[in-house]
């Protein structure tokens, strides 16, 4: 799955009850009405324990057919994207680079600075994707 629909609150995520003013443990979900034509997805790069750090982690995303169905308030259509773009990161918090990667027809290019390149289907999953942008199928 790309996000949890349902989360369980406890500690300090713990709402307090209206009627007896105690914190309870709940669960919580989201589902989504209308979805829009792009979808952007933000990735977790950066982490605030002790001092900022990159966060590295491989994440698995499809490039084909995202499925969000599951997240959908209605089985009426359910929604399926396909990706168009990521923004990659490299370096640290302190110093880095932004390189895109973009879909134009049916071939991706890697964009830099000063250059544009083929890039394979393969090497668009990577440690470095920052920002996912996925195109809604008609």
């Amino acid at each position: 799955a790309v996000v949890s629909t349902q989360s369980t609150g406890d500690g300090d995520e713990m709402p307090t009850c209206e009627n007896c003013k105690k914190r309870q443990k709940c669960t919580k979900q989201f589902s989504i009405e209308r979805f829009p034509p792009i979808l952007v997805l933000h990735l977790k790069r950066f982490s605030e324990v002790r001092y900022r750090t990159k966060l590295s982690t491989k994440v698995d995303f499809p490039v084909e057919n995202l499925d969000l169905a599951d997240f959908s308030s209605s089985s009426a259509c359910p929604p399926q994207y396909d990706l168009v773009g990521v923004s990659n990161h490299s370096g640290n918090t302190f110093s880095g680079h932004y390189i895109a990667f973009c879909k134009s027809g049916e071939r991706w290019h890697r964009y830099s600075d000063t250059s544009v390149s083929s890039l394979s289907k393969s090497d668009i999953v990577s440690s470095e994707a920052y920002v996912l942008f996925y195109e809604r199928k008609r």
